[in-house]
């Protein structure tokens, strides 16, 4: 007994050693099963290891990302047997408080073909010691020893109908091959852009981009990715890490970069999770646009911060000048008010907000729709349309002549009316708040642009509640005076300068019609002039006729008809101008007359790029006519006498990218820089691998001093 004794507490002691059918730690369990029950000598087969990983935990891919370890199996196999290596599963970005890490969770199946030897007999038995690293707010190393035992038979025999659903849905997990070629080549700053060549694709259909790199230590995993997907492809641009890269001489990118691009389609049956192993080639003849992405002055917004930006920008708006005429009109009617009962304050402030928000609202919705079906979307995109830049010309024509007291809208339209203090006062305040954001998109102020460019290329939900801050800003000046009675009492009083001042108020509705012809001129040629002015004619004429005759009659009957054929007359020009020939020729390329390029190239990436490469410094001024911040700049700070000085003593290449239009390379190029639309500036100092972004608002002295910057 003495002796048996210690020979059992042996034995126990050493049973941990032995491989075992099943290892379970405190946080994963781990299984090999096989895709067969019986083996056939000389044929290969699939097993793979199972990890059941515990809730908000994870294991690691073969590239673990900033930190962690990939899983990794030693296996003992009888003699002849050969183990390929891990075909990998698609990871998932797991986002530890900003550190990057690539892995699994849930359960997970790591296949292995495994080729027995020819002359195989009896039994299989495959063993393998296993290592892996298991993560949630700690890290735990962790270690077992499996095993299977496979009979060898005259055939091979499949295991049973659940185990082989594993395999299957393990397969659909795997990257397939790519069927696109793949390219990567070098900024200037030594970033990476990974270029997949995948002509065809429907931008609209296209989310939630990302390349996992694999056996390239190159790229800094930390660093936000921003794809660009259009027609000719999805181009990545990375971020370089302090690591030496995977292969080549030292400091050399290698001959070729591998990893998994991930991305989520959109089908006519719903989405789908693609993945796909890419292979690039260093591109020696690469043009290194992707640095644009990392501009010297610019960081990623939070969505909390991009929540504020929106509410400032905003806020700013309102003094803008373009929603500056709407505004002076929304602070008569609240003039008008004073002598009414703070509800009626209230209500009228309430009424206006709500008018604000429901139309960014509906923006919001256009937005998402039209990125869903045509891809790319941005900030202004309407007014790059002849069609709505002829009916926002009818729209403030129309508001013009009722300021002009030359007819009435029943509830007041514009807000302005009688009934302000009524049902139909608050209507007309709701519409006020609508035209506000009508008038307000051809505008960028400041804080605007980053909060847009995050919303743009950000999930429905934020997109909405990015824009619908933005609103709030511009509603907030109003709603603070409907609910604050101390700024009422600072108001004056009603009286006859209500109505100079209303009549006063058309005269910028006349100048904005006025503008908005101008633009319709830079997208349709002069064309578009006899359309606008011909249709303003007759809704004049529409409105003339609605409003002489008394009571009802057969020729009141009449007189609408008419009114109404010729209403229809100048929406038919609505129509006709979108085949205009300048819309044609910008379509096809050709050129556009939105801006003066009097001492400047046109825009192009190739050409900005040249330059850049030169060491010459490079200012890029991406504007439209329809921009009225653009204008005023040009105006105050570009085309002055000092301004043209400091660049012709500079040297520097002027770029001007006209956006009236649509332009597919300006609008990448914007999506590139998280911008949502122009004003938008760019200045390259010599030999800088990097942009700087200038301000929105730009001034004399601001240009001349970054010019002139040593």
């Amino acid at each position: 007994m003495k002796r048996i004794l210690p020979f059992l507490l042996a034995l126990l002691t050493a049973l941990p050693a032995f491989a075992q059918s099943v290892v379970t730690t405190d946080n994963v369990r781990v299984e090999l099963i096989s895709e067969v029950s019986t083996v056939k000598a000389g044929d290969p087969f699939w097993v793979a290891l199972r990890q059941t990983i515990k809730p908000r935990w994870h294991t690691y891919w073969k590239n673990p990302g900033d930190s962690g370890l990939p899983t990794e199996i030693a296996w003992t196999l009888p003699p002849g047997t050969k183990a390929d290596p891990i075909v990998w599963p698609t990871p998932s970005l797991v986002d530890v408080q900003g550190i990057i890490n690539y892995g699994f969770h849930d359960d997970i199946l790591l296949l292995v073909k495994v080729t027995p030897p020819a002359d195989a007999s009896g039994t299989l038995h495959l063993a393998a010691d296993v290592n892996w690293l298991v993560c949630d707010d700690v890290c735990i190393p962790e270690e077992g020893k499996v095993a299977i035992d496979l009979p060898v038979g005259a055939a091979a025999m499949p295991a049973s109908a659940a185990t082989r659903a594993l395999f299957d849905k393990a397969r659909r997990d795997v990257p397939m091959a790519s069927p696109w070629t793949a390219r990567y080549g070098m900024a200037m700053s030594g970033d990476p852009t990974l270029v997949i060549d995948a002509k065809g694709l429907k931008p609209g259909t296209i989310s939630d981009v990302y390349f996992f790199p694999s056996d390239w230590a190159g790229v800094a995993n930390m660093s936000k990715q921003r794809a660009v997907v259009t027609a000719e492809g999805i181009r990545i641009p990375l971020k370089k890490s302090d690591a030496a890269p995977g292969s080549g001489t030292k400091g050399a990118p290698p001959a070729q970069a591998a990893g998994t691009l991930v991305l989520t389609e959109k089908t006519g049956d719903g989405t789908h999770r693609q993945a796909f192993d890419i292979v690039a080639k260093l591109d020696p003849a690469f043009v290194p646009s992707a640095a644009l992405v990392s501009a010297s002055n610019e960081e990623s917004l939070s969505f909390v911060e991009a929540l504020l930006f929106a509410l400032v920008g905003g806020l700013i708006l309102n003094l803008m000048p373009c929603v500056f005429p709407v505004l002076a009109m929304k602070a008569a009617a609240f003039a008008r008010l004073a002598v009414h009962s703070r509800s009626d304050m209230r209500r009228d402030g309430l009424a206006y907000t709500v008018g604000v928000l429901v139309s960014f609202g509906a923006m919001a919705a256009a937005i998402l729709a039209i990125r869903s079906t045509l891809g790319e979307v941005s900030w202004g995109f309407q007014f790059q349309s002849p069609i709505f830049s002829l009916l926002v010309a009818y729209l403030f024509f129309v508001v013009g002549l009722n300021l002009s007291g030359v007819f009435e809208i029943a509830g007041g339209f514009t807000g302005m009316g009688q009934g302000l203090a009524s049902k139909g006062g608050v209507t007309g305040a709701f519409f006020t708040g609508v035209l506000a954001v009508v008038v307000a998109t051809p505008c960028t102020a400041p804080f605007m642009a980053a909060a847009l460019g995050f919303a743009l290329s950000q999930p429905a939900p934020q997109t909405v509640a990015v824009l619908l801050a933005m609103g709030l800003g511009l509603a907030l000046p109003y709603l603070a005076l409907s609910m604050t009675p101390a700024l009422q009492r600072l108001m004056p009083r009603p009286g006859a300068w209500m109505d100079r001042l209303r009549q006063f108020l058309a005269f910028p509705m006349y100048a904005s019609a006025v503008w908005m012809i101008w633009v319709l001129t830079q997208q349709t040629g002069a064309d578009g002039v006899l359309y606008a002015l011909g249709g303003m004619i007759l809704i004049a004429f529409a409105i003339w006729l609605l409003r002489i005759g008394g009571a009802a009659s057969p020729a009141t009957w009449i007189r609408r008809s008419v009114a109404a054929v010729a209403v229809l007359l100048a929406l038919a020009a609505v129509i006709k101008i979108e085949d205009g020939p300048a819309t044609a020729a910008a379509a096809s390329g050709g050129p556009a007359a939105g801006v003066s390029f009097e001492g400047w190239e046109r825009f192009s990436r190739a050409r900005m790029m040249e330059a850049v490469a030169a060491k010459k410094p490079v200012f890029v001024d991406f504007t439209a006519a329809w921009c009225i911040t653009c204008l005023v700049n040009e105006r105050v700070a570009l085309e002055t006498a000092g301004a043209r000085k400091a660049f012709e003593q500079t040297g520097t290449v002027k770029l001007k990218g006209d956006w009236t239009n649509r332009d597919p390379e300006i609008t990448a190029l914007l999506k590139e820089l998280g911008r949502a639309g122009v004003p938008l500036y760019l200045y390259w100092a010599p030999g800088a691998d990097k942009p700087l972004i200038l301000p929105q608002v730009l001034t004399e002295a601001s240009i001349v001093a970054q010019l002139t910057a040593k």
